[in-house]
């Protein structure tokens, strides 16, 4: 197998775990920034469910620009840590960002608080039944049987060299014929 066929094949297995949100991400606000409790995931996101496309809220793009990246909590520190270096205030209301984030406030401008409307059982904030980690797995049982028939099929050109008997080979004259024969 070419390398350009396993990377192929390890984004194809991939980017169904890459089109997920992060079910850590708002855990982890709130621990960064000491929330009395996690954001709702539409302060990035479209709605709760999360997902491809999704961060379309103006502090989910600020974060992206400043180094966001998925599943990466160090990226989400650092972008959050840019939100309250540059003192960024994404609705310009004078409440910046993190200051919006503490006082339960959603930092694009809306007026509803972030937490307690409800405990998401989807999206960003957890995930249904383990798909993560089923795909996880599958991605890793789909590199282990590309790995296993790479190695398969090297062994089996390595043996194809030795002679055997009733093999074919080579004579100078490059005519093949059985050895003995």
């Amino acid at each position: 197998m070419r390398l350009h066929d396993l990377v192929l094949a390890i984004a194809v297995v991939a980017a169904p775990v890459a089109a997920r949100a992060t079910p850590n991400f708002p855990a982890a606000m709130a621990r960064d920034l000491q929330l009395s409790a996690p954001p709702a995931c539409t302060v990035c996101h479209a709605t709760n469910a999360g997902g491809t496309g999704t961060v379309v809220k103006p502090f989910g793009k600020y974060l992206l620009s400043r180094g966001l990246a998925p599943f990466d909590e160090g990226s989400l520190a650092g972008a959050l840590a840019a939100a309250g270096g540059e003192r960024h205030d994404t609705d310009g209301d004078g409440i910046l960002d993190v200051d919006a984030l503490k006082q339960e406030l959603d930092p694009n401008g809306s007026s509803a608080p972030t937490t307690g409307l409800e405990d998401p059982t989807f999206g960003c904030a957890s995930t249904r039944g383990g798909e993560p980690t089923t795909t996880l797995l599958l991605a890793l049982v789909v590199l282990l049987r590309l790995a296993a028939g790479h190695l398969s099929r090297r062994r089996g050109l390595e043996r194809v060299g030795e002679s055997t008997p009733g093999a074919l080979t080579s004579t100078h004259e490059g005519t093949a014929s059985r050895p003995g024969g």
